[in-house]
């Protein structure tokens, strides 16, 4: 790129850029240069994932427009905000994700997953990792379940019950806030037991495990997905780094010790899965819808504390979906059978 020519870089270029892993300004010029469409071969050659640019890189060409309606409550200061989830960004992750997600896919991936456990309206849910409530609300629509929603941050917890009344079949969620530590599940009351990435977050999750077996019916099941080690061998730098960033404890195991832990419970383990690729798709599938709309989106883009948002939001996703996509880390789904007690 010519030293002597300085292009200016609109902002949801800018964060596109980032979030592919470009330099802004080359990815620029190879847009104007009309190989916008080309072959994957035909990337500038520094274009090498990840890059990851500083907050001040980010916003220094962008200029607010337009004017800020002060009414979107969401972007206000929070006297003392939650440490993990902050009220602004619970709210450019649902606009990253859609209304009631804290993760990528919405509603048609959350039923393609749940296909394999057979819900029918008899069987009684519960999910431990109900986040803001949209998961089990598409689940609770498509199959005519109710479904007991246990959510461990109190601010998410706080925020589901707003959510979920403006959900279709949110009514149909039974909001529960507990301590995944201490929890005491009532025993053989449920069908299916749900956990969504959370597990790394449990210290004791042996002992959870065990009253999750306890809490199923007899041919009940368990379908469980976390972030794992892909071996015994200690985290990597970057993964440390993402690691630090999470706000809270985190324990990571690898697929073996998961799968010894539920075999160990008698657990009857039917499967499991690397979806670390699929997962990477769905991430980068949601960024690219958000990234369309988000000039137009100027309660984000026009105020501090939600551009401010926009970049912890995005480095995370960006940092999580280049850990998966290199082999650093992986995302595994169990499904699991209680047999019947004699």
């Amino acid at each position: 790129m010519s030293e002597a020519r300085t292009i200016t870089v609109p902002w949801h270029i800018r964060i596109k850029a980032w979030w592919e892993g470009y330099d802004p300004e080359e990815y620029v010029e190879w847009r104007e240069r009309g190989h916008e469409d080309g072959e994957p071969s035909d990337l500038p050659a520094s274009i090498a994932l990840p890059k990851m640019m500083s907050f001040d890189d980010l916003m220094a060409d962008h200029s607010a427009s337009g004017e800020v309606d002060d009414s979107e409550l969401e972007f206000l200061e929070e006297a003392a905000p939650d440490p993990v989830w902050p009220r602004a960004k619970v709210e450019v992750t649902q606009r990253l994700f859609g209304r009631g997600f804290t993760g990528p896919g919405g509603p048609e991936h959350v039923i393609e997953l749940v296909k394999s456990v057979g819900l029918d309206p008899v069987q009684s849910v519960l999910d431990l990792s109900m986040g803001l409530g949209g998961p089990d609300a598409a689940i609770a629509d498509k199959y005519g379940v109710w479904v007991t929603g246990y959510e461990r941050n109190p601010a998410l917890f706080d925020i589901a019950g707003t959510v979920l009344r403006t959900i279709k079949s949110g009514d149909r969620v039974r909001l529960n806030f507990f301590d995944p530590e201490t929890v005491e599940l009532p025993r053989k009351k449920f069908d299916v037991v749900l956990s969504s990435e959370t597990m790394h977050c449990v210290q004791d999750r042996i002992a959870l495990i065990a009253k999750i077996y306890d809490s199923l019916k007899d041919w009940g099941q368990f379908m469980m997905s976390d972030f794992v080690l892909p071996n015994e061998n200690p985290p990597s730098e970057r993964l440390m780094k993402w690691l630090e960033n999470r706000g809270e404890p985190v324990t990571l195991w690898t697929r073996d010790q998961y799968e010894v832990a539920l075999s160990n419970q008698k657990f009857d383990v039917r499967f499991m899965k690397d979806e670390s690729d699929d997962y990477v798709h769905l991430i980068r599938h949601d960024f690219a819808g958000f990234v369309e709309t988000l000039n137009a989106d100027k309660v984000v883009t026009d105020t501090p504390l939600g551009r401010a948002a926009l970049v912890d939001v995005a480095e995370d996703w960006s940092r999580l979906a280049s850990l998966l996509q290199k082999g650093e880390l992986q995302l595994v789904r169990f499904l699991a059978m209680k047999p019947e007690e004699t």
